[in-house]
């Protein structure tokens, strides 16, 4: 495999620059779906749309680039990281679960919802909280990077 960039490079930085600018665009909205979900339930018509466009449009690519990137990232330091790491592994399953739960789980409930469906928005809830909590770990995996040695 060709190392386009060492570690702490140029081109490595404006990468993770992108990759942390797309993971900020990609869990901005599901911080806010609560707030949106209340919106919606008082029958503010354009939270709803808001909640469909935030999660589809802001939080799927977001998060799917930011995967994208951080295998970049691994790539572009192979002399250091590997995949194989532990950290970067569960990180990985970790994005794949994410990007499933926001594709299968709250995509329909998202609809659902805006249509009518009042029982969709314990799925939608479920689905934030469980983005919530892989970007709690994963940043806990990124920070600490547990069994790599001398990290």
């Amino acid at each position: 495999m060709v190392v386009l960039a060492a570690l702490n490079s140029t081109g490595y930085k404006i990468v993770l620059l992108i990759h942390v600018l797309a993971v900020i665009v990609g869990f901005a909205p599901l911080w806010l779906t609560p707030v949106m979900i209340r919106l919606t339930a008082a029958g503010d018509k354009a939270a709803a749309d808001g909640l469909e466009v935030s999660i589809l449009r802001f939080s799927l690519p977001g998060i799917g680039i930011a995967g994208i990137l951080g295998f970049g990232l691994a790539g572009m330091s192979e002399k250091v990281f590997k995949v194989s790491q532990t950290w970067l592994s569960i990180s990985a399953v970790l994005w794949i679960v994410l990007l499933a739960v926001l594709f299968f789980v709250a995509r329909p409930a998202i609809k659902a919802f805006r249509d009518g469906d009042v029982a969709a928005r314990g799925r939608i809830m479920m689905a934030t909280g469980i983005g919530h909590l892989i970007l709690v770990v994963t940043l806990y995996l990124m920070i600490f990077k547990p069994g790599l040695s001398g990290a």
